[in-house]
């Protein structure tokens, strides 16, 4: 199966941004002629498997494909090309290659291609390296990269780290420039609904592009996406601290989903060769992870045995009885899920070597005694146990940025001790990363009253007895856990926020709601609340700035798929991301 996803089920037509990003890429490989070397930023690769397989690469003239490094370069070609995200840290990369090449005499020519466009500080590197004169410069206008039929990314990694704790907003106007670039192709979408700052901001620079840059568009019917949801990751920091318990979910919280596949030991898919790597795709093409990865990974194994045991019985059938030759070929037809089976068979059984483990059943117990708001003292305890056994550094930080977002910070003394005690078992070169946790408001002391309380009570946000296998509500993918942005979402679906405002208040950052329409076109017939109009589904994009949880677009899918509602979601994010991938772009080791 490709890690290249299959879009023909998607809620709209992505597939020409795919099409057009993999047009763009070609055109300014082949305005360079002879042969080429292609250094790719590191973070990029992943993104470009979703688009193009690296065949294609090698048709149009690039003959060695490596990762940016402090290596110098390694290749006879007369080309160098870098393809890189404009950052810093990668100039001087760039800058040092280029410098020892000219040192040895080597003649060649550079091109620098930023993706999504150049900055004028990364310019300014070069600069000051003395090697800006011998770059040629491109912009790879790439904003939107479909993971799958329902999921878009802007792949932003660092949007929240920038935004929180830089004061660096250029994320947000590459936002509002992919969702622009939707608007350019389904209609600009009527309605609006923001919630937190970064949203705010969004929203804002949105406007700004459809005067500077107005929408046209030749189709004058309804605007194929009605509604724009924009959420703030800082308005929900609890939920991508919890562990998630969907099948997707822990996949990634474990072996960690990069760009819709994974990379583990070929042993654990069954292969004999030791110490080699297998890379498994997971998208909606493997028709058998589509019907169970949103599903609780509780169930998963009672699923996969029920479709084991109807295949033997089909199996026994076959070979016991006369078929038709039209029996016959139903039995194959299903025997072609056979791979699926198994690959889905090894992954849930490895899963399973880590979910009964009494450290992992330990951490979910005080997750959810930290999401009830109970308990300070052993939730206070349990973390300091944590700090003192010196457990994997991203797992102590995640449970401490829950203990101190679920009750508004943590008492100075509390606060001056914990953050001694993680120096002192971790190094105090983790001085900085704890500055930008205080930064970000993640970690810090209590100035007020915590409204977690209020907060969890006035959105049901703790469900009791929760149905993991017929759920009937979206905290099935925490197991007793509603995560708050998409209770959120669910409001803003049905009416709006006007019935929550005192609790939406309580949030970080403004709420509103606002209505557009494309200039020159009449006002497009909507809904007074989120439904059908015109007899159809409407279509709602949900943006999430600083990231989404694998177990949130769970949850969407869960709201969409429920018996009589009438709208289709698309989730457009800054980057899929868990606790331990968010906290990462937040930590700064100082030597």
């Amino acid at each position: 199966m490709a890690q290249i996803p299959k879009l023909d089920n998607a809620p709209i037509n992505v597939s020409p941004f795919r099409d057009q990003a993999r047009k763009e890429l070609i055109n300014i490989l082949d305005t360079i002629r002879g042969k080429k070397t292609l250094y790719l930023d590191p973070k990029l690769s992943g993104s470009l498997a979703l688009i193009l397989q690296t065949s294609l690469l090698k048709e149009h003239g690039v003959e060695n494909l490596g990762h940016l490094s402090t290596n110098p370069i390694q290749s006879d070609c007369k080309n160098v090309l870098y393809l890189i995200r404009p950052q810093i840290n990668l100039m001087k990369l760039i800058s040092a290659q280029i410098q020892q090449d000219v040192r040895q005499n080597h003649q060649r020519e550079y091109t620098v291609i930023f993706v999504p466009r150049r900055t004028v500080v990364c310019e300014k590197i070069l600069q000051e390296e003395k090697v800006h004169a011998m770059v040629k410069i491109v912009e790879y206008p790439l904003y939107i990269i479909p993971v799958d039929e329902d999921v878009l990314s802007f792949e932003l990694e660092l949007a929240y780290k920038e935004c929180q704790v830089d004061g660096d907003t250029s994320s947000l106007w590459h936002v509002a420039k992919a969702i622009h670039k939707l608007e350019s192709s389904f209609g600009v979408i009527p309605n609006i609904r923001v919630k937190g700052k970064a949203a705010a901001t969004v929203a804002d620079i949105l406007s700004r592009m459809q005067l500077e840059q107005p929408v046209v568009s030749s189709n004058a019917g309804i605007p194929e996406i009605d509604t724009l949801i924009l959420l703030d990751r800082h308005v929900d920091m609890v939920t991508p601290m919890c562990s998630q318990l969907t099948y997707e979910g822990l996949l990634d919280e474990f072996l960690h989903i990069n760009n819709g596949a994974i990379e583990l030991d070929a042993s654990i898919m069954g292969a004999q060769e030791e110490g080699k790597k297998a890379k498994v795709p997971l998208n909606s093409s493997d028709k058998l992870y589509r019907e169970i990865r949103d599903l609780n990974f509780g169930v998963v194994g009672q699923v996969l045995r029920q479709k084991a045991t109807t295949m033997r019985q089909d199996y026994t059938e076959v070979t016991t009885t006369s078929q038709t030759v039209s029996e016959l070929k139903d039995f194959v037809k299903k025997l072609s899920s056979l791979p699926e089976m198994t690959r889905h068979t090894h992954l849930a059984q490895h899963l399973s070597t880590f979910t009964t483990k009494p450290t992992f059943l330990g951490r979910l117990s005080i997750e959810q005694t930290l999401v009830e708001g109970q308990s300070y003292d052993i939730c206070f305890e349990y973390i300091e146990e944590m700090i003192h056994k010196q457990e994997p550094f991203l797992s102590v930080l995640r449970l401490l940025v829950l203990f101190s977002i679920t009750n508004g910070g943590l008492p100075k003394k509390n606060f001056d001790y914990l953050r001694r005690e993680l120096l002192h078992s971790y190094g105090f070169e983790h001085m900085a990363t704890l500055i930008n946790l205080e930064k970000s408001g993640l970690f810090k002391k209590q100035d007020s009253k915590s409204n977690w309380v209020t907060v969890k009570r006035g959105l049901n946000l703790v469900v009791e007895d929760v149905d993991d296998a017929n759920p009937n509500d979206i905290a099935y993918v925490f197991s007793g856990y509603a995560p708050l942005s998409i209770r959120l979402v669910q409001h803003a679906l049905r009416a709006g926020w006007r019935s929550i405002e005192e609790i939406v208040r309580l949030l970080p950052g403004p709420h509103f709601e606002r209505k557009q329409f494309l200039q020159a076109q009449e006002e497009v017939p909507t809904s007074n609340d989120i439904g059908l109009v015109d007899g159809r589904r409407l279509l709602v994009l949900v943006v999430f700035i600083g990231g989404v949880t694998f177990a949130e677009i769970s949850a969407l899918r869960f709201l969409s798929a429920q018996e009589g509602m009438t709208y289709d979601l698309i989730v457009g994010t800054t980057k899929i991301i868990n606790g331990s991938s968010l906290l990462e772009t937040l930590i700064d080791v100082q030597p």
